[in-house]
């Protein structure tokens, strides 16, 4: 019994052990881009607090990238289509932890008619 429970215990921490939480803040550019992000790769959720975005943009998204590299952009988030003041945001991210594993740490409000960001934001532990 105390090395099933010394077994379990073990795979616990291990368990536990694999999981990230990533913090950053947007560096806006436009449209009054604002929030701080928390990724929690075990939940395989990003949480934007405070979010907010003027609404003005067109064909806008937010995205994972490699250091702000759109090129192999991953979408995150359905279409921003309306204003959003100090708002929480939650996004689900299936495969999250392997995506932050391969370098996606860059966290964009994203515009695909302009090819150009709105604001982004560096994670790190």
């Amino acid at each position: 019994m105390k090395k099933i429970l010394l077994l379990l215990g073990i795979l616990f921490i291990s368990v536990i052990g694999f999981s990230e939480n990533l913090k950053g803040s947007f560096v806006p550019k436009i449209h009054q881009i604002n929030g701080d992000i928390t990724v929690d790769t075990n939940a395989k959720e990003i949480v934007i607090n405070n979010f907010t975005y003027d609404g003005k943009g067109k064909d806008v998204y937010i995205i994972l990238s490699k250091g702000g590299d759109f090129k192999d952009m991953k979408v995150i988030s359905k279409e921003l289509k309306k204003a959003y003041v100090n708002e929480e945001l939650k996004l689900k991210v299936n495969n999250l932890s392997k995506l932050v594993d391969q370098g996606y740490t860059t966290v964009s409000v994203y515009t695909k008619k302009y090819k150009s960001s709105f604001g982004d934001a560096t994670l790190a532990e």
